[in-house]
């Protein structure tokens, strides 16, 4: 087995901390007592409580996991046609279009896939007063 230089394993380790740490000091401080987050006031749970008695704040999880699941059973069935299409039927004409279609959303960043759609602010902008 060949032997990884101190050099590729620093830069993994870095690589690694620079990703997670910050997740897990947001874990973290998610328990802060304080109502001020950069300072440590002791441990609690009292957040999520407060978090659990917002409805508007439970209705709009609620509404996410209603278009998460709705999309997602949407995408299971396009994509198992899609891939039922591509596995029955060998060359037919469109097949490297319908192929590359397919497998665009997986190699494009989604910035690049929103950034031509028009922007609602530009319909319908924001309030300036309260």
């Amino acid at each position: 087995m060949r032997r990884r230089s101190g050099f590729v394993l620093s830069v993994l380790v870095f690589g690694y901390a620079f990703l997670y740490i910050p997740l897990v000091l947001v874990v973290v401080y998610s328990f802060n007592d304080s109502r001020i987050a950069t300072v440590w006031g002791g441990f609690s749970t009292r957040w999520y409580g407060e978090l659990m008695r917002n409805d508007q704040v439970l209705d709009a999880a609620l509404l996410s996991l209603r278009i998460a699941l709705t999309s997602a059973t949407f995408a299971t069935i396009f994509g198992t046609m899609a891939g039922l299409a591509l596995a029955r039927f060998g060359r037919f004409r469109g097949r490297t279009l319908f192929s590359g279609m397919i497998s665009s959303p997986m190699v494009m960043p989604e910035v690049i896939t929103v950034r031509p759609l028009p922007s609602p602010t530009r319909r319908f902008p924001w309030p300036t007063s309260r």
